[in-house]
């Protein structure tokens, strides 16, 4: 059976990056110093409001971020600190530098595959947007302007 889902993107769309992403700009770009920050950043109310609405709409709530598994604790305790319950938590497999549009598409295999059907999303990078209408995901919305 197949369960209708909102699936939110983490890093700048649900959570609120925008004090530390200069940690992640230019040619000394420090991801494992960003995602530590990310713990102490907030999250965004106008994302967290379209999350708990998709919930009340009985959608299943579906995270997904291009942050590498080894910060999975780290994440489960910024959404319970927030919280923010979900009913899947997809994240890149740590040591895995594929591109995020490369990484996400697999992601959404495995979505699909554990009987979620995206009906609608929010994401921030412009080439994730791109993917998730190109997936034929019915409504996706530009956090931010969905930067590229």
């Amino acid at each position: 059976m197949t369960r209708e889902a909102a699936l939110f993107d983490l890093d700048g769309t649900l959570c609120d990056t925008s004090g530390i992403d200069h940690l992640v700009t230019g040619e000394d770009a420090d991801y494992r110093a960003f995602h530590a920050a990310a713990a102490g950043c907030p999250p965004r109310s106008d994302v967290l409001e379209a999350l708990e609405d998709a919930r009340t709409r009985g959608l299943a709530v579906v995270l997904w971020t291009g942050r590498e598994f080894i910060w999975r604790d780290l994440t489960l305790d910024w959404l319970d600190l927030h919280g923010i319950a979900h009913d899947g938590l997809y994240m890149r497999w740590a040591a895995d530098y594929r591109p995020a549009t490369v990484v996400k598409t697999a992601l959404l295999a495995d979505v699909e595959d554990d009987g979620l059907r995206i009906v609608e999303a929010w994401e921030d990078d412009a080439a994730i947007v791109a993917l998730l209408r190109d997936a034929g995901v019915p409504t996706v919305h530009e956090v931010g302007g969905a930067a590229s």
